[in-house]
Parts: C-alpha cells; structure tokens; sequence
C-alpha cells in the first residue's frame, strides 16, 4: 500500500511537469531528542510553489513511523562558492505505532538548510529543524521539544 501511495504521488509531481520546474529526491531523516529515530523520505519541491514537502517512512520489528513535513523557504541566499542557505518557517505531523501504540506529534518546525549544486540538475543537502508541538498519546504533552534533520539528495527538472 505504501509503495502504491509513493508511487501516485511521484506520478502525480511528474505530470505537472510541463506547468513547472519540479525537484524530487530522497533523504534520510533523524529525531535527535526521540531516542535518534529516524528513517527514509522523498522530499518534493514544485519550483515555483511553496511549500517543499518532506515524506518519511520508517518500520522496525514492533513499530511504524510516517511523518509529513511541510516548509516554506523565506530566505535563501548564496553562502559561500557552490552552497547556498535556506531558512524558513514549517510544520510536521508524525505518526507512529509501536508495540500497540499509536502516537501522534504535530506542531512547527525552523528548518535550516545547505545546498550544494555541484553538477547541474543534482542538489546536496543538509539540513536540521528546531521543533515544538503536542503529542497526542495518553497523557498529552504540551511542549514536545526536538530537533528534526536530514540529508539528501535531488534532482531538478
């Protein structure tokens, strides 16, 4: 079902082609305050729309993960030579289920980010986002605290 849903939205990105520059790539994420959970995700930006979106699996043995980031880069700038910096503000949405468990965690996030462009149609990136938000599980916490990242990878068409 997963790889059905993944798939559809590829399709879904590629046939808005012909309207936009698009890039698509895939990451690997961390939770750093979540006991280092993390996993993989395909992060999608439309060239001429906001917002970028970030799609995050992961499943071990007695759990699931699934995240969905959306972010807005409002300042992004030339850094040094080939790397550029992006910030901008965000949001997230996790759900996970393990061991019976479901919890889910959604709230802001600040991505911070560098991009390095070093052949035409591939970017490199990096990036870590200061976050807060609620986690609905029994009890309910308010704040939840952390610190999301990622590095990747995509391709610009």
């Amino acid at each position: 079902m997963r790889k059905v849903v993944i798939i559809v939205m590829v399709l879904t990105v590629l046939s808005t082609g012909n309207l936009f520059a698009f890039g698509i790539g895939g990451a690997f994420t961390l939770d750093v305050l979540e006991s280092g959970t993390g996993g993989a995700a395909l992060s999608i930006k439309l060239d001429q729309l906001d917002p970028i979106l970030g799609i995050s699996l992961s499943k071990g043995e007695n759990n699931f993960n699934f995240g969905l980031t959306a972010d807005w880069w409002m300042y992004r700038a030339p850094l040094v030579g080939i790397i550029k910096l992006y910030i901008g503000p965000g949001g997230y949405i996790n759900v996970a289920n393990a061991n019976d468990n479901t919890l889910i965690d959604l709230g802001l996030r600040i991505p911070v980010g560098f991009q390095i462009f070093l052949i035409d149609p591939l970017e490199l990136f990096i990036e870590f986002a200061p976050r807060v938000g609620v986690q609905l599980s029994d009890p309910i916490t308010f704040p939840s605290w952390g610190v999301q990242g990622a590095f990747g990878f995509r391709f610009w068409f």
